[in-house]
């Protein structure tokens, strides 16, 4: 089906941007506090603008980088199997929209690993009640590109169930 391929496609394209967007950026926790404002990623921390790579870096926060690394090259093999699958060669016995629906699924699995650490980790860190702490828009994009990611393996198998078979699989 063709608009599933087209849809697993752009779904999966989106995906890999939030991902990267989330893993680069340094907006996944911001603290207002009474006299300077911070904020954080998973790569350096920023205090009233001056940034820096944090000397000691937590259990949880080496999880989430490796995960969403995991999550972003496996997502790279779901964007680049639909996009061959418009292109008119035999790719062995397994069709391409099905690995993509496997890589989309696997990266989903990654994100919501290194998401979800982070979430329980970061919950509840802050003991000062003059300080505000809030997960920002970097932490929410790695989030956004879960459902995305589970949308376009979804759409990857329906293409893949609804295509057809060569050889003695349609008989």
């Amino acid at each position: 089906m063709l608009f599933c391929r087209i849809f697993s496609l752009l779904l999966a394209s989106t995906s890999i941007v939030f991902l990267l967007m989330a893993l680069i950026t340094d907006y996944w926790i911001v603290a207002y506090g009474p006299s300077d404002i911070s904020h954080s990623g998973l790569w350096q921390e920023c205090v009233n603008g001056k940034c820096f790579v944090p000397k000691v870096i937590d259990g949880y926060i080496t999880a989430t980088r490796f995960f969403l690394i995991l999550a972003s090259v496996v997502t790279l093999a779901a964007v680049i199997f639909p996009f061959i699958s418009f292109m008119p060669f035999n790719c062995g016995y397994v069709g391409r929209p099905f690995i993509s629906s496997i890589a989309a699924f696997v990266a989903g699995f990654f994100t919501l690993i290194a998401v979800a650490v982070f979430t329980s980790e970061s919950w509840g860190k802050n003991k000062d009640p003059q300080i505000q702490v809030t997960f920002e828009w970097s932490f929410y994009l790695g989030w956004a590109a879960f459902p995305l990611l589970l949308l376009a393996g979804i759409f990857s198998l329906i293409a893949h169930l609804r295509s057809p078979q060569s050889g003695y699989e349609s008989m």
